[in-house]
């Protein structure tokens, strides 16, 4: 690495004000799509699990922080588990997420056309989540080579992964998870 590289990444950050949920949502949402961006071919095989833990991530981020707005809105309390193994595992994050929202569509009488789309990019987020629980359920597999034992490996010899089938669906999925809030907020999709 020359130093011109190394350069550029001279600047010093305050750290204390980046802990904020969506700003790490964010952060890890740019370092993905500048991953995906800037890589080439010869780098995909070197640089999908730390794109795979970063896309698990940012989809927990996500959640959490989607989750905690979203209480604010619903006036219930979200069920969020921030120690342990539960506090990893997706489908359970996106279950109380989907929860939160039908608890403000049903108290705001949602239009039609709204329940609809958030029906359609929500099934594309659960397929999406449901996926990834598989692969790693307790964000565990993207980051060690074996599981918690130290000797049994985190994937199967069979097990195989396409990144081009990953990616695309995980840009769509960005949509609802970005603006779930803003959308929530928006008097013109209820009656």
């Amino acid at each position: 690495m020359d130093d011109i590289t190394i350069k550029k990444w001279d600047n010093v950050q305050s750290l204390d004000s980046k802990t904020d949920w969506y700003r790490y949502y964010l952060e890890y949402n740019s370092a993905i799509e500048n991953i995906i961006e800037q890589s080439d071919k010869s780098q995909t095989t070197v640089l999908g699990i730390p794109l795979l833990f970063l896309i698990r991530n940012s989809l927990e981020l996500a959640f959490k922080y989607n989750l905690i707005e979203l209480e604010k809105i619903s006036k219930s309390k979200a069920i969020i588990d921030y120690s342990g193994r539960s506090a990893h595992v997706l489908s359970k994050l996106h279950n109380e997420y989907e929860r939160q929202v039908k608890l403000i569509m049903n108290s705001k009488f949602a239009t039609i056309e709204f329940e609809k789309d958030f029906k359609s990019r929500n099934n594309e987020l659960k397929d999406f989540t449901v996926m990834f629980d598989k692969l790693d359920n307790w964000s565990y597999s993207f980051r060690y080579p074996v599981q918690n034992d130290g000797i049994t490996k985190s994937f199967l010899k069979d097990e195989k992964i396409n990144m081009a089938e990953i990616i695309p669906v995980y840009i769509k999925t960005q949509i609802i998870l970005k603006y779930t809030i803003d959308v929530l907020k928006d008097d013109g999709n209820f009656n």
